[in-house]
Formats: C-alpha cells, sequence, structure tokens
C-alpha cells in the first residue's frame, strides 16, 4: 500500500468516525481498537425514543413496555408483549447470596431467551437483570435503521449501575449469540466484571462473506426476504433487515480490533454452544477460547451429534471430530436424542430448559422458519417431526423442525457450578 492510499484510508475513517459522532452522540463509539465506552450518562433513550436506561428499573421497564406496545406487530398480545418486556428478579432468600448477573439477549431476539437461565441463577443466589435492546421486542421494521453502537452503550450504562463505588455485591455478564460478543467486548474493558456466562457467542458469523457486504446490499434491497414474512414466534423476529445483519457485522469487527490489543478474558468463563449451530462460527470460537480465554476456571462445553451408530448426516462437526480436537478444559457432549426424536441441537436451543412453556419438550411454539418454501410448509403441515439444527437432513423424508430446548439442561448447570464455585447445598438460615 502506497503512502498516498495510506493517507486517504485514514483521511476516509476520520471523516466516518466523524460523521458517527455527529449524528448519534449519546451511543457508545469504538474508534480503531479502543473499546473505551463514550456514554451520556444522562441520556435514558436513543434519539428515536427508544429507552437505553433508567436508575429505576422499574419505570426503564414500563417505558420499554409503552414503547413496545405502541409499535408491536398487530400478532403480538398483550402477553406476547410482556415476554418481550426487560425483567429482574432478586436472589432467592435461604440460599448464600453470590452477586448479580446482568443478561444480554442476541440479535433479533428479546430478554425472553434468558427466563430458564435467569430462574437458575436466582436459585443460585443471584440477582439478575436481563435488558432489551433497541429495536427489539416489537417490529422487525425497527431494526431497519437501528445502529450497534446503541446496544452496546445501554448494556454499559447498565453495568456501570453496578460497578457504581458503594456496590459491592460481584458482577458478572450473560450473553447470547450477539449478546456475548457484547458481553465479551464489556468483560476486556472492565477487569471488575467477575465472570462470563457464554451461550452461543456469536464471535464470528458462518455467513461473515455476505455480511460484509451488506452494509451497500441494504441500501438496494432492505430486507432479506424482500419484505415482512410470517411472524409466528412471540420472542424473536423471523423477518430479518439487511441493516441489522450489518450492525451485527460491525460489532463482531469492533471485538476483532479489541483482541488484536493482546486481548485476553481473565475471568472465569463458560461458553456453551452447538457444532451444528447455522449462525456462528464455531470452529472459530473453539480457536479463540484456547488463544483468549486465560482464567484456569474456564470451560467449553460443546454439543455435537454421534452419527456413528445412526449413520444419518450432520450439518456440523460430529461428536468424533470435535473429540479427537478438544482442548484443555474442553468437552462434547452428544446432541443426538433419537429416542426423543432429536438429530441434533441448535443455536437456540441452549437457553431453554425442557419444561420452558413457550420452547420445551411440550412447548406451543414449532419453529420451521429458515429452511426453503417447501421444505418450511411441510414442516408446519406435519403432525410428526424430527427436531434439529436448521438444515438438518430428515432420515426417513419426515420433516424436521428447529430443536428449541436442551435434554441435557441439567449438565450445563452442573457445569456453572463448577466454573463459578457454586454450592447448592448451602442454605442460609433465616434471621429471627
Amino acid at each position: 500500500m502506497t503512502g498516498f492510499e495510506v493517507i486517504v484510508r485514514r483521511a476516509w475513517r476520520l471523516l466516518l468516525i466523524t460523521a458517527m459522532v455527529m449524528f448519534n452522540p449519546v451511543a457508545c463509539r469504538v474508534v480503531a481498537s479502543d473499546v473505551s465506552a463514550v456514554v451520556d450518562s444522562s441520556a435514558s433513550a436513543s434519539p428515536r425514543g427508544f429507552p437505553l436506561h433508567n436508575e429505576r428499573f422499574p419505570a426503564y421497564r414500563e417505558h420499554a413496555r409503552a414503547y413496545i406496545t405502541e409499535r408491536a406487530m398487530p400478532s403480538r398480545s398483550p402477553m406476547d408483549i410482556n415476554q418481550n418486556l426487560p425483567f429482574e428478579r432478586a436472589a432467592a432468600p435461604g440460599v448464600a447470596y453470590r452477586g448479580r448477573f446482568l443478561l444480554l439477549h442476541g440479535l433479533n431476539d428479546s430478554p425472553a431467551v434468558w427466563h430458564d437461565l435467569a430462574d437458575a441463577l436466582v436459585a443460585r443466589g443471584f440477582d439478575v437483570r436481563a435488558i432489551l435492546f433497541d429495536g427489539h421486542g416489537s417490529t422487525p421494521a425497527e431494526m431497519l435503521d437501528v445502529e450497534w453502537e446503541s446496544w452496546l452503550a445501554s448494556a454499559r450504562l447498565w453495568l456501570d449501575d453496578w460497578l457504581e463505588p458503594g456496590n459491592d455485591a460481584a458482577v458478572y455478564l450473560g450473553g447470547f449469540s450477539m449478546g456475548g460478543v457484547i458481553a465479551t467486548l464489556l468483560a476486556l474493558d472492565e477487569p471488575d466484571v467477575e465472570g462470563l456466562l457464554l451461550v452461543s457467542p456469536a464471535y464470528r458469523s458462518s455467513l461473515n462473506r455476505w455480511l460484509r457486504f451488506s452494509g451497500v446490499y441494504k441500501l438496494i434491497r432492505p430486507w432479506v426476504f424482500g419484505g415482512m414474512i410470517l411472524e409466528d414466534n412471540p420472542i424473536k423476529y423471523n423477518s430479518i433487515p439487511v441493516n441489522s445483519g450489518w450492525q451485527f457485522y460491525q460489532l463482531t469487527r469492533a471485538l476483532a480490533r479489541r483482541w488484536r490489543d493482546d486481548g485476553r478474558i481473565e475471568q472465569p468463563a463458560l461458553l456453551v454452544m452447538s457444532s451444528e449451530d447455522s449462525v456462528v462460527d464455531t470452529r472459530f470460537t473453539r480457536r479463540l477460547f484456547r488463544k483468549r480465554f486465560a482464567h484456569p476456571e474456564r470451560r467449553m462445553l460443546t454439543y455435537a451429534p454421534d452419527v456413528a451408530e445412526e449413520g444419518s448426516a450432520a450439518v456440523g462437526d460430529t461428536y468424533e471430530v470435535v473429540q479427537k480436537a478438544l482442548g484443555t478444559r474442553e468437552e462434547v457432549r452428544d446432541s443426538r436424542y433419537v429416542d426423543m426424536r432429536i438429530l441434533g441441537q441448535s443455536h437456540l436451543s441452549l437457553t431453554n430448559a425442557p419444561d420452558n412453556p413457550l420452547f420445551g419438550k411440550s412447548g406451543r411454539v414449532l419453529v420451521c422458519n429458515g429452511n426453503e418454501y417447501p421444505i418450511f410448509m411441510a414442516c408446519m403441515r406435519a403432525r410428526e417431526h424430527w427436531f434439529g439444527a436448521q438444515h438438518t437432513p430428515s432420515p426417513d423424508g419426515v420433516p424436521v423442525a428447529r430443536i428449541t430446548w436442551n435434554p441435557d439442561w441439567k449438565h450445563v448447570l452442573e457445569r456453572f457450578d463448577e466454573v463459578f464455585d457454586v454450592d447448592t447445598t448451602m442454605s442460609v438460615e433465616p434471621l429471627e
């Protein structure tokens, strides 16, 4: 690269940064490899009015309710709206108090992805807060002009609340998918974070070769599927604006720049993922875990299908492949339960317990989207299904729906207890 080209690139970068600051002064900005949040602490909403923060969580929740209700899709009932709201829960009485968990959801998701794990955290003595990111919870159209900096800024504001002088409780971060990227950025920037719970962390997308051009493509074709499609999931968008992918890509690039500064996660961390994840480049995640996660109490749990006996195809690395490549503090578990018609685990299944009323073993939501239209319709019309990751082939022609819960739920909680040194047998005597 010539000296002139270097000057042009630097000038162009400076111009972009200046424009970003001018048009959205509230949001957190990432310049080069510096991820220090520059946040207006007085801001409680984004420029378009989406609630980012409030010193009183109940007021923040009600602000979110009003915003979502006004813009919600007609298909969303008041109960659905309630599912999408941010929530907080206090640690259970009678157990040793262990601190606070700030929970961050994924792209096109809502805080509802955390309900089951939040219950488990509360039972183990943690306070929890699950926040809602700008553009989420109401209608996919809100994602057409959202910016990733507002997501990072909101998370930073809530984290700062709990790290203020005088708040002595240990603070932890939980991140699902995109929320895992945000949690990792914050943990790299804030050594007072005590640990990380990361489920399907989307450090690099398997669609990166397309996402890198989505900033241009969104100007030509704003929607992935040409517009809004059937919205039958009460806590997640099915329709995908191209801009949401572009914002996610920029967020992952911000983390990549931070890693280049020799960033390392020095806190205890539990990573849980499926080798058949259709969203995440899981091989990249494994490499990142080995290179960048340094604490002795770290653990990566990967679910992969053991196809030896059945011989049916997988859409990612098999149990045998993952097992042969296991590193220190890594574990692989079989994701295939043929007796329950489960062929493997998906991106979205690992946060849900078997008894989840929407997505559990007897849940009322069937997820068929993400496939070609004929396959989607066959899945919707079928009375019997296999369950697996997106694009999992059927062994006998019976349609495959998305698996939305984890049969190995108890094992995940056991690994959590080990990583975070939780003794579930301990109790606290009530005061007289």
